[in-house]
């Protein structure tokens, strides 16, 4: 698996290294639409980039990717299926939580119903019985000093109480992890309402 600068493990141990790569504004990328219904593109907050790296570990499960347009991180995953204000997704993040073991969330699932984006859960290789509310879908915020241009959908994505405590570090629960962009299929071909 590669190796990835993802914000699903934005949680770590030790202070948050504050150090930003130099880039231009991001803009959402909408490479790998793998599945014919749309790509949701993830710009990260790059504050967090060498924590999520360097300590948790994080990596991305196939088909989702890892990019660096301009020097910005960001992660992709493909669109499977648009029903009843539910955009499901393949792929996931794959990570280290702190003080070890392995925590995978696959299948995301952003529900513009309740505002929150869920994932099926693996903790230390076991499923847990329900999906896990992983981020909350808020207002877009800055990245590098801009909003990142989005050709869809955009929404912030902030750290839930539950991701936070199954990552080993609940004082990030709120933290800004990115801006995603969802772009359904421009054919409607994912749109099963």
């Amino acid at each position: 698996m590669l190796r990835t600068r993802t914000a699903a493990g934005l949680a770590a141990a030790g202070a948050l290294a504050l150090a930003t790569a130099v880039a231009t504004p991001a803009s959402a990328s909408t490479t790998g639409d793998q599945q014919g219904n749309g790509t949701t593109t993830v710009v990260l907050n790059p504050a967090l980039v060498p924590t999520l790296v360097d300590t948790l570990k994080v990596r991305t499960v196939t088909p989702g990717m890892l990019s660096a347009p301009g020097g910005v991180a960001q992660v992709s995953f493909p669109i499977t299926r648009i029903k009843g204000g539910v955009i499901s997704h393949v792929g996931g993040l794959e990570f280290t939580p702190v003080g070890g073991g392995d925590l995978k969330i696959t299948k995301f699932d952003v529900d513009t119903n309740t505002g929150y984006l869920t994932a099926v859960t693996r903790l230390n290789g076991k499923k847990l019985p329900s999906r896990v509310k992983i981020f909350a879908l808020g207002a877009v915020q800055p990245v590098n000093g801009a909003a990142p241009a989005c050709a869809g959908v955009p929404a912030g994505l902030t750290l839930t109480s539950d991701a936070a405590n199954a990552l080993g570090a609940p004082s990030f629960a709120g933290a800004f992890v990115g801006d995603a962009c969802v772009v359904p299929a421009t054919d409607g071909h994912g749109d099963d309402d």
